[in-house]
């Protein structure tokens, strides 16, 4: 990869589905506005990786990152 890639990569961390793809649309759309790079786990579909693998990855080629956790919940044990 060559620096500048790295330079203008931005990690996209946050929920896939259909009540957040507006945000996500949002949040792609100023990444690109400002002149960088989104990426994410989504943009590549070979199933065959292990997902934390291709963020880790993905990770690693950004010099940036945007992580939504507002859908994170504590799991409690009974413990």
């Amino acid at each position: 990869m060559r620096p500048d890639e790295y330079d203008r990569n931005v990690f996209i961390n946050c929920p896939f589905d259909d009540d957040y793809a507006p945000l996500f649309e949002a949040i792609v759309f100023a990444i690109n506005d400002a002149g960088f790079r989104p990426r994410c786990a989504r943009e590549r579909l070979d199933s065959s990786q292990v997902r934390l693998n291709k963020i880790v990855e993905l990770i690693s080629e950004s010099r940036y990152s945007i992580h939504d956790l507002s859908r994170t919940a504590l799991a409690l044990s009974n413990s």
